[in-house]
């Protein structure tokens, strides 16, 4: 019998396949309170706080390009990639870093002294340090492996599966962004106008959301939260089958930035609703929460939205005007 490929299964699907083979033996009674499934996994370090630690990979062609990025942007980007997971869960204190390098033998010095200062720099303004890794040789590409370890109060721990019915779809920020950026960046329009210039920027530098994450976990009435780093579909359907329940979402409430919509009318081929949904790496928060103390946890930011509500029915609903909206598949999937 023929093996499935996994460009035929997809990430997900062999998520999956392995959290099945995996999850017995990966939960230790008693010690891991979040395994396999997760922006991070979690357990107990002591009698109120819990260990979170996650991990990232950017591989060279497949998660960025030399010629579009610096040494110093590579490095800080690698590290908030990972500095999101800790946000996804509620906020998470990020404590110390390993890092792992695979690097072909024709990389500068000088190139790897410059990624060490990215990292660094995200380090040190996020309050953690590189506490060691690995550093290996490869033919041709470089890869980026970070491990990211924190710390938090074991009742501030938020997770993709405590949403409820009733509870409302809450998201930060803007959508879409980083993917117009990217588009840029594919077209070799590097040097753009100046609304070009943001949505590359929000590309190569994002912004991990920690500080708000943490001041909603401290509310107590989030109910799950995730990072979207895979594209708001992906991040809605992670929730919706984790917590085993539905939404509706409004698409009307999505926020997409004005240098996004402008863009749109410049590039035809540019889709603010689809790139918002199904772009990915703009490292927002999306969650949800009860809706008795919305007004409550929107002081936080200006920037967060509602745009939806959990159902108990199970399946991921877009409205637009009151009407169903189908949509293809959405959102970033390796392999595939």
């Amino acid at each position: 019998m023929t093996s499935k490929r996994l460009d035929n299964v997809g990430e997900y699907g062999l998520l999956k396949r392995l959290e099945k083979k995996l999850v017995s033996r990966s939960l230790p009674k008693g010690r891991v309170i979040v395994g396999i499934g997760d922006d991070a996994f979690a357990a107990i370090l002591s009698k109120n706080k819990v260990l979170v630690v996650t991990k990232d990979m950017l591989v060279e062609d497949i998660h960025f390009r030399r010629r579009w990025i610096k040494p110093e942007d590579l490095g800080y980007k690698s590290m908030v990639v990972n500095l999101s997971d800790l946000a996804a869960m509620g906020g998470a204190k990020p404590l110390y870093a390993l890092v792992g390098l695979g690097l072909p033998g024709d990389i500068s010095v000088d190139f790897v002294d410059k990624l060490y200062i990215g990292l660094n720099k995200a380090c040190s303004k996020y309050g953690c340090m590189i506490a060691g890794g690995d550093t290996v040789s490869t033919k041709k590409d470089i890869v980026i492996s970070i491990t990211l370890i924190g710390e938090m109060d074991k009742d501030k721990l938020v997770t993709r599966s405590g949403a409820r019915p009733g509870d409302l779809v809450c998201v930060s920020g803007n959508f879409g962004d980083s993917a117009a950026g990217l588009h840029l960046l594919e077209e070799g329009r590097i040097k753009a106008d100046s609304c070009g210039k943001k949505l590359i920027q929000k590309h190569l530098l994002p912004v991990p959301r920690l500080e708000l994450a943490k001041k909603l976990s401290e509310t107590g009435h989030v109910t799950s939260m995730i990072d979207s780093s895979d594209g708001l579909a992906a991040s809605l359907k992670f929730i919706t089958e984790k917590s085993c329940v539905g939404a509706e979402i409004d698409i009307e409430k999505i926020p997409v930035s004005k240098e996004l919509l402008e863009l749109s009318f410049k590039d035809r081929v540019v889709n603010p609703l689809r790139l918002a949904l199904g772009g990915g790496e703009d490292y927002e928060l999306v969650f949800t929460a009860n809706p008795k103390v919305i007004n409550n946890i929107k002081r936080f930011a200006e920037d967060i939205a509602c745009i939806g509500v959990i159902t108990k029915k199970k399946g991921l609903n877009y409205m637009s005007n009151g009407r169903a909206v189908k949509f293809g598949t959405l959102g970033y999937q390796a392999f595939i």
